[in-house]
């Protein structure tokens, strides 16, 4: 159990940066809730359980993400009113941008200002915003607005439990990954309380892959490169594949969390080249790789276990740059007494 959670009665022990969120969400009515690009199941599922509990508590909310929205989502509460262009600036609005590591997760343009609440759970966040809760122990964003809930005292609708159920489920890997403790399993105990379907969300975030989807899967398993023993494994999502496979020119839901699941690996890349032809690489990890520095070293961000960075240079030179980064990276993790022994040598 962590130190946000008391004992006993379910009520939450928070840094007083939450009782200021909350003074503030009391003393206005209109906000703005901003999500990143290519928004995933916690960001949207946060996002959108925020935008319910702020309707219930009679304010007026507006929700914002640049998209593109995945189809496997549509079953989420509210997800039709998401905007997907940049919105007009109300001077009234309040914004609070959610699973947000920087504001430039959002996109390079919108650049709002006025009071902003940043809501997070990164270990790389920035602290950007006029109150910061980020809490680097929260299994997901998710977990954090199911707390902002208990502590406006609203109780939890059944579209709101849908919403956040569906953002821990989607950062935990359905309960899974290393960020799954007492305190995920509480929340998740009381959404079903409140009336979230864990089979039905499952299956629609899980089990509801696209043909085209499964078989750039398939080709991505045929070319897998594996170096350092079989620690580390990556690969290539080019243009090209896509139009072979059919598909679209968006990463299949957690391909690169499934190579990290390969026997003997410890650390998986996948490098996807965007439509504008630069490069975009998934990290992920088992045990104490962090690759949240790694990612950081190209750019990027995101938690020990899981990161992600945008390289915003020629795919092919890109790639060949973050490849040496990442080699020598796991070379001083993985074979630190050959590492050294080079140094001495080099000098």
């Amino acid at each position: 159990m962590t130190q946000q959670q008391a004992s006993g009665n379910g009520k939450f022990k928070e840094p007083e940066v939450v009782n200021q969120i909350c003074d503030v969400i009391r003393s206005h009515d209109r906000f703005l809730i901003v999500g990143h690009g290519h928004p995933d199941g916690d960001c949207l599922g946060s996002c959108l359980g925020l935008y319910d509990i702020l309707l219930k508590m009679g304010k007026q909310p507006r929700f914002f993400t640049p998209g593109p929205l995945q189809d496997f989502f549509s079953f989420l509460p509210h997800i039709s009113h998401t905007i997907t262009q940049h919105p007009a600036l109300d001077p009234a609005e309040i914004i609070i941008y959610v699973d947000c590591g920087d504001m430039e997760r959002v996109d390079e343009v919108f650049k709002p200002e006025g009071f902003i609440i940043n809501i997070d759970h990164h270990l790389s966040n920035a602290m950007y915003g006029t109150l910061n809760w980020v809490d680097i122990e929260a299994c997901a964003a998710g977990e954090l607005i199911y707390r902002l809930a208990h502590a406006l005292n609203v109780d939890i609708s059944p579209k709101a439990a849908t919403c956040l159920f569906t953002a821990i489920m989607a950062d935990t890997g359905g309960f899974r990954f290393s960020n799954t403790d007492q305190v995920t399993f509480d929340a998740a105990a009381h959404l079903v309380a409140a009336g979230a379907n864990p089979a039905a969300i499952a299956e629609a975030v899980f089990e509801n892959r696209k043909p085209q989807a499964v078989k750039i899967t398939g080709i991505i398993y045929q070319t897998l490169k594996f170096e350092f023993g079989g620690r580390f494994v990556w690969n290539e999502l080019r243009r090209d594949l896509y139009e072979l496979a059919g598909g679209d020119e968006y990463e299949p839901e957690g391909l690169c969390s499934d190579l990290r699941g390969i026997a003997g690996v410890d650390v998986a890349v996948l490098f996807h080249e965007t439509p504008e032809g630069w490069c975009r690489i998934g990290f992920r990890s088992k045990g104490r790789v962090n690759v949240s520095a790694l990612a950081q070293m190209l750019g990027g961000g995101g938690h020990h276990n899981a990161s992600g960075a945008l390289i915003k240079a020629p795919y092919e030179q890109a790639r060949d740059e973050a490849l040496a980064v990442i080699r020598q990276y796991l070379a001083e993790k993985f074979e630190p007494a050959r590492s050294a022994a080079v140094g001495v040598n080099a000098r």
